[in-house]
């Protein structure tokens, strides 16, 4: 198992979570202790996360392209077999906590709290940079 790490996008640089952590962009250094609560965010303060999956997004399209690029020759079964590929994967790959201020991500955590739950484009619009 990985030791717990956040990377911080507002500095661009990975913390771990055992250690002393000196980010330049943490308001509240001692938020690091208790970051297993997710009450506030670390680096922002900000209140609100959603999990996800640890997975290169990129790989997963061109797993899915290699699917849809084989339906001819394979009669669909390609997608059957791509859907399955997904599913192990789904599976086997672990989550991620990502804060929707800063989109800071949490790596390695053990035991994600029940109320956090997947990405909200409600929640999300809240964090939005007016254009």
């Amino acid at each position: 198992m990985i030791n717990p790490y956040f990377f911080c996008e507002l500095c661009e640089t990975k913390h771990s979570l055992v250690d002393v952590v000196d980010c330049k962009h943490g308001e509240d250094q001692l938020a690091w202790d208790n970051f297993n609560d997710f009450k506030k965010c670390p680096a922002c303060s900000g209140s609100h996360f959603y999990r996800q999956k640890d997975f290169n997004r990129l790989l997963g399209c061109g797993i899915i392209i290699f699917g849809i690029l084989l339906v001819p020759i394979t009669y669909g079964i390609s997608l059957a077999i791509v859907a399955l590929v997904d599913w192990f994967l789904y599976s086997r790959v672990p989550d991620t906590i990502v804060c929707y201020k800063c989109k800071g991500e949490f790596f390695g955590i053990n035991s994600i709290p029940k109320n956090i739950i997947s990405f909200d484009h409600h929640i999300a619009e809240i964090y939005e940079e007016p254009s």
